[in-house]
Order: C-alpha cells, then sequence, then structure tokens
C-alpha cells in the first residue's frame, strides 16, 4: 500500500479551502455562482472527509468550521474601541439642508459626499487580526457588546481569511440582515413581524447550527482601520479583501445632488436584495470628520434620511389559505392590484385569524395596506365608511388546501395546522427530518439530494425513498452509478432501525429524541404507541398534557396513519432499542470543548447507556466532565463538591479504556 506524503494531503487540503471560499464569494457576494450545488457538496465534502482523516491538519478558517456544533452558553461582553454610535434621521429634506449648513460652519475645505442604502438590520463589529477572522460584536450599549462571533461565522459572505494579506488589525462595521427571498421563505416558519427584527433576535441565538440554517448575510459600510484618504476608497479595498461591501453607494459633489441621488434611490433600492429604509449621507474625506466631530451618541459628519412607509387603498377580493413548509395555514388577501414601492401589489398577508379579527377584516372591504419594512405587504387598517353591507365574514378553512386532511390547532398556539407529514406542501421538509442522522439515518440523502429528488418528480411522499432505482436515480444529472449505489445501499441500510428512531422520524410537535426515547421504552411496538391512552402517555416523566395531546392527535390523522403503514409495507424493520445500564441512575453536565466528542455525540452516549444529562450543575449533579476552555459551570461544580472528570475517566466509566 503506498503512502500518501503529509506534505501531499496538506496541499489539498489548503487547495479546496481556497477553492470553496472562492465559490462561496462568488455565490453569496457576487451573485454569479461558478458551479453548481451538487458539485460544491462533492468538494466540501471531500474537505470535510480529508480533514476528519488528518486532523494534525485542522484550521478554525477552514469553511468547514463556520457552524460550531454546539450550543453557546452565554455572549462573553467585549469592548468597542472606538464606541459604535448610532445616526441621527429624519425624514425632512430640510433637515438635510440644515444638516450640510452645520458642516460648512465645521470646515473650510471642499469636501464630497457619499451616499449609500441604509440597511434595514442589525449593526455589528468585526474585527480580523493578521487577515484572519477574530470577533463579531452587536452594538450592546455602544461601549460594549456582545461576542456572537460563533453566529457570524456562519455568514458565508464574510470569509474567514481576507483575500489579500493584512498585518494588524482591521476593525469594520456593517449591518447583518436577511435578504427579501430568504426572509420570505423564514416566516413559512417563523412568527417574524419584519426582517429586521428578525436578524436582530437570530443573532442573539445560543444554537449557530440554528443560525446557519436560517442564513444571515451581511454589508459592511464603515471602515474603522485607516485604510485610504475616503471612504469610497476604503470601500472599494474591503471590496478587493473579499469582504462584502454595501451595494449601490454614490458620490454627491453637494447637497443638491444627494436630494437628487434620495429621488433616485428610492426606485432603485427596489432592486436590492435585502430592506432599505431609507439612505446614509456621510463626509466622503476621512480626515475632515475629527475636524466635524461627534455628539455624545451620533457623529457630526453623517445624517440617516429614512423613506416615509408607502401606503394604498384597495379593495379585497376574496381570501386564500396557504400552507407553509411546517404546515402552518396563513390567510392570504387577493386584492385588486395597486401599484405601490415599485411594484403591483396583488396580494396582502392577514397573518392568522386573530389578526383578522383585530382588524375585523371582511371580503368586499376596502383596506389600506403598507409596504415598509415588510417583504410581503400588509394590511394596516379597514376603511369602515366604505361599507356599504356586501361585506362577507371570512371563515376559518377545516381542511388542508393542499392534502385535504383535517386542520388542527394546538392550545399553545394561533394558527392552524395541517399536521400531515406527507402533505405535498410540506413534504420537503418532512423528508429532510426523516432522512437526518437522528432520524431514519439515511446518509447519502442530504437536504440537497432530496431537493433533487423533489425537483425530477422522482418521490411525492416519503415511502417512495424506499421505491427508488437505480434508473429513477440516474434521471438527476451527474448522477453516476457509484453514487447512486452509495444512495440505494443508505436507504436499504435505513430499513433495520429503532423504535426510538422511527417515533423521531415522524416529527411528532415537542417530540424530540429525548422523548422518543422515553416513548420506545415505554412502548414495544409503533402500533402499540398509535393505539395508547391518554393515562398511560401521561404517566411517563417527561411528558405533559399538551405533548400527549399532540401525540394523539397526530396519530388520529388519517394521512399519518396511511403513512406508517405504507413505510412498514416498504420492509421496514423496528427493533427495541437496545440499552445499556451502565452509567443507571447518574446525571452528568459538560463544559468546554471535548477532543473525541461533539456535544450531542456524548449526550447520546450517556443517554444509550441509562445515564441523565443536564445543561446546568446542580446538587443533583454527579459528574461534570470537562473538556479545554471550561466555562462557569466548573466553579459552580467546585462550589457545590461536584466531581469534575475527564473525557478518559469518562470512556473509563464506560469500560472503552
Amino acid at each position: 500500500m503506498v503512502k500518501i506524503n503529509d506534505n501531499v494531503i496538506r496541499e489539498r487540503i489548503e487547495q479546496l479551502r481556497k477553492i470553496i471560499e472562492k465559490y462561496d464569494y462568488h455565490y453569496y457576494v457576487l451573485n454569479d455562482p461558478l458551479i453548481d450545488d451538487y458539485e460544491y457538496d462533492k468538494l466540501y465534502h471531500q474537505l470535510l472527509e480529508l480533514e476528519k482523516k488528518y486532523p494534525q491538519f485542522y484550521s478554525q478558517f477552514s469553511p468547514t468550521q463556520r457552524v460550531s456544533e454546539k450550543n453557546i452558553e452565554n455572549f462573553e461582553k467585549f469592548s468597542h474601541n472606538p464606541r459604535m454610535l448610532s445616526l441621527e434621521n429624519t425624514y425632512s429634506d430640510r433637515e438635510i439642508l440644515e444638516f450640510d449648513k452645520r458642516i460648512k460652519t465645521s470646515v473650510k475645505d471642499n469636501y464630497t459626499y457619499t451616499v449609500e442604502p441604509k440597511i434595514d438590520g442589525a449593526a455589528v463589529s468585526i474585527i480580523y487580526r493578521d487577515s484572519k477572522f477574530f470577533k463579531g460584536l452587536t452594538r450592546g450599549d455602544g461601549n460594549i457588546g456582545d461576542d456572537v462571533s460563533a453566529n457570524i461565522k456562519t455568514i458565508r459572505e464574510l470569509p474567514l481569511v481576507l483575500n489579500t494579506e493584512y498585518k494588524g488589525e482591521l476593525i469594520v462595521r456593517g449591518e447583518v440582515f436577511f435578504t427579501k427571498e430568504r426572509f420570505s421563505k423564514l416566516i413559512e416558519k417563523y412568527p417574524f413581524s419584519n426582517a429586521r427584527n428578525a436578524a436582530s433576535g437570530t443573532l442573539k441565538l445560543l444554537a449557530p447550527k440554528e443560525v446557519a440554517r436560517r442564513g444571515l448575510s451581511i454589508r459592511i459600510h464603515t471602515v474603522i482601520t485607516d485604510l485610504a484618504s475616503t471612504h469610497t476608497e476604503t470601500l472599494e479595498i474591503l471590496k478587493s479583501f473579499g469582504i462584502p461591501i454595501v451595494e449601490k453607494y454614490y458620490i454627491a459633489k453637494n447637497i443638491l445632488e444627494v436630494l437628487d441621488i434620495k429621488e433616485k434611490f428610492k426606485t432603485d433600492r427596489d432592486t436590492l436584495p435585502y430592506e432599505t429604509d431609507g439612505i446614509v449621507i456621510k463626509i466622503n474625506q476621512l480626515y475632515l470628520r475629527d475636524i466635524i466631530g461627534y455628539t455624545s451618541k451620533s457623529p457630526k459628519w453623517a445624517f440617516a434620511f429614512k423613506y416615509e412607509p408607502e401606503r394604498s387603498i384597495t379593495k379585497l377580493l376574496y381570501v386564500s389559505f396557504q400552507v407553509g413548509r411546517t404546515g402552518i395555514i396563513t390567510p392570504v388577501a387577493n386584492l385588486d392590484p395597486v401599484y405601490i414601492s415599485g411594484s403591483t401589489v396583488k396580494r396582502a398577508t392577514l397573518h392568522n385569524f386573530d389578526e383578522i379579527e383585530r382588524l375585523d377584516i371582511k371580503i368586499n372591504d376596502h383596506v389600506e395596506i403598507e409596504k415598509s419594512g415588510e417583504i410581503i405587504p400588509k394590511i394596516i387598517r379597514v376603511l369602515n365608511d366604505k361599507r356599504d353591507g356586501t361585506e362577507i365574514k371570512i371563515s376559518k378553512p377545516t381542511i388542508c388546501p393542499s392534502c385535504g386532511q383535517p386542520l388542527i390547532q394546538y392550545e399553545d398556539e394561533v394558527a392552524l395546522r395541517c399536521i400531515n407529514k406527507n402533505c405535498p406542501a410540506q413534504i420537503e421538509l418532512s423528508i429532510i427530518h426523516f432522512c437526518s442522522k437522528k432520524a431514519m439515518n439515511i446518509e447519502n440523502l442530504g437536504e440537497m439530494m432530496v431537493k433533487k429528488l423533489l425537483q425530477y418528480d422522482l418521490i411525492k411522499t416519503i415511502p417512495d425513498i424506499y421505491r427508488l432505482t437505480k434508473e429513477k436515480l440516474f434521471q438527476i444529472p451527474r448522477i453516476k452509478e457509484k453514487s447512486a449505489n452509495n444512495i440505494l445501499n443508505s436507504i436499504e441500510n435505513s430499513k433495520k432501525t429503532t423504535l426510538k428512531r422511527f417515533i423521531y422520524s415522524l416529527g411528532i410537535k415537542n417530540v424530540g429524541e429525548f422523548l422518543s426515547e422515553k416513548l420506545a421504552e415505554v412502548f414495544d411496538s409503533i402500533d402499540e404507541l398509535m393505539n395508547s391512552d391518554y393515562e398511560k402517555l401521561k404517566g411517563i416523566e417527561g411528558i405533559g398534557d399538551e405533548t400527549v395531546r399532540n401525540i394523539q392527535m397526530f396519530f388520529k390523522n388519517q394521512g399519518n396513519i396511511n403513512l406508517i403503514k405504507d413505510l412498514l409495507s416498504c420492509k421496514i424493520k423496528i427493533e427495541k432499542d437496545k440499552k445499556s445500564e451502565v452509567l443507571k441512575g447518574i446525571l452528568f453536565v459538560i463544559t468546554g470543548t471535548l477532543k473525541n466528542f461533539k456535544r450531542d455525540e456524548i449526550k447520546n452516549i450517556i443517554i444509550e447507556n441509562g445515564g441523565n444529562f443536564s445543561e446546568n450543575v446542580s446538587t443533583k449533579t454527579n459528574y461534570l466532565i470537562m473538556g479545554e476552555n471550561p466555562g462557569s459551570k466548573l466553579d459552580k461544580a467546585k462550589k457545590l463538591k461536584v466531581k469534575i472528570i475527564s473525557e478518559s475517566e469518562f470512556l473509563n466509566m464506560l469500560g472503552k479504556r
């Protein structure tokens, strides 16, 4: 067997990292994909496998390290230097002219203005050290921000290593946001009121994996470090570094040109991929900024103009109902077409029936709509004085408009839902969850391949996975013999599974890994679980009234009953989980970064061997497993005299060392 030289491996890993970063830049920043998703995924997984096989070449700046598998315990605080200010803003042309008069009293030199989009997002500060990403911070109180580096790193537009070598510290500031397209998909799953709040909330999640799944974007608009003599020059330098900067910035020779640009940009902004609520006007010459100065809260050399929200009156013709990817039913107002904010609006979201009742909206009503900071226009109010008696009350639907199954409403939600897992409108998410590692673990059917299977109409339901053939897979471009065999082998291997995995794969609301395991301990088969009564379910540790009702509603849905029967007819063999009791009755907590395990992996090992796992140290904790860079849990464990052990000692307890 020929031994491959370490240098060859290292060079290949570094080459793959550079290639993937290049493709990321073209895809996410330039909106100019160089290869298709399938080819990209192959390169990414090739890099991932090499890094796993040769851990000596690990780099925290690799594209594979953008998403941390473990949750953040809390956000550390970090000082801004210099402080992070906010901008004064106005809706008035007169105040823009006043702003220019104030500038003229401070400086006698010639100057120009830059005018750029005011992105409707969350402000952040990014620090690079010697060309490498160091920290990402929220604004906080302007002096101290939260260190959200793990979440910022998930943003693929932002390079972890600059294209050009830069020595020393580089500080840049900008806005984190969701693109219009991305937010449109997110609101099918999450009840966000607008894109700005969604971005701000996502940035503060303690779960980087979820942040990555949502898909934040970023644009940089300010450079703190001295790079050039003008603001526009610094932006172009950042662009050469591979850092995404604000699009459509302009140079204005005087304040009258600023006003002209402001009017032009009012329509130009509709072509941008993200929401803007105005423009930012800045002095372009950087040396003049210190002369002009600052207030306690804002720079005197910059000013924001915000556009008034655009509104219009139209008529509500009828209401239709959309099924989101998670089964939530959203009522949609179909309107008499009206032109607003650069496009013709024919529909507006009604959110849910609580909103319909709050606004007292009826079919044939005249309504005022607004499109500002919202991807989908919304109805602001009803014009009651225009009612003529032809108005009709909007009734709740009782069956799913996509699959015809009865709709339900959980006690903790205002939304109506379809819970049929084979519902065509939500089949993509259902299949992705079904195939996932913790569910049926179909290794070669990841998110991208599931999308391809649906795109080429090779599957329409979850059981169709088990009816795939080599001939069908060959219909997907670039799928050859080896890839097809790998997919089919993964599918075949998944037919032998455990009851816990099968329950989890069904995606029952509030039934995650832990409760799936509890249910698998109590019931001997899926049939027994399907026919279980309220009292038996209620008696299971960790299951409350609401979850019991969710389980029973799921198994009363005929679509779900048919799904399970169909899956079992595909020769899926479900075995009872074999569980070791070597850790029975022992409660573990973890702190720090582990060398040999991801947090989820060691958690599963603990549970599979009869132990219990908690996120917090308490008097009931038996052992704290300590990794590198432990957090505050270590101090608490010492205070409570909890026994602290290493990974090696934990493996000894399992008898694996």
